[in-house]
C-alpha cells in the first residue's frame, strides 16, 4: 500500500475511535461517576462547642467539640492546623 492510503486509514480509524469514545463515554463512566450517597442530615443542635482556648508558647490553640467529635485548633498568625483530640 501507498503511504497516504496508510495515513488515510489511520485518520479514519482515530476518527471513528473517538466518535464511538465520544458516542460511549457514559455508559462505561456511569458506574463510578454517578454514584451519590445519601446525604445525612446532622442535627442542629451542639454543632459547634468550643471546650477549651488558650495560648501555648508559639501558638494560640482552642479544643473544640463538632457533631459529638473533639478536635484541637492550633494557629499561629495565617498557619492553621486542625488535629483529632
Amino acid at each position: 500500500m501507498k503511504k497516504t492510503r496508510i495515513y488515510l486509514l489511520m485518520v479514519a480509524f482515530a476518527a471513528i475511535g473517538f466518535a464511538l469514545g465520544m458516542a460511549f463515554d457514559s455508559l462505561f463512566t456511569k458506574s463510578y461517576a454517578d454514584e451519590r450517597k445519601p446525604e445525612t442530615i446532622l442535627p442542629a443542635e451542639n454543632a459547634l462547642e468550643t471546650t477549651v482556648t488558650g495560648t501555648s508558647r508559639s501558638a494560640d490553640y482552642e479544643i473544640v467539640t463538632i457533631y459529638g467529635r473533639k478536635y484541637i485548633i492550633f494557629s499561629n498568625g495565617n498557619d492553621i492546623e486542625v488535629l483529632n483530640y
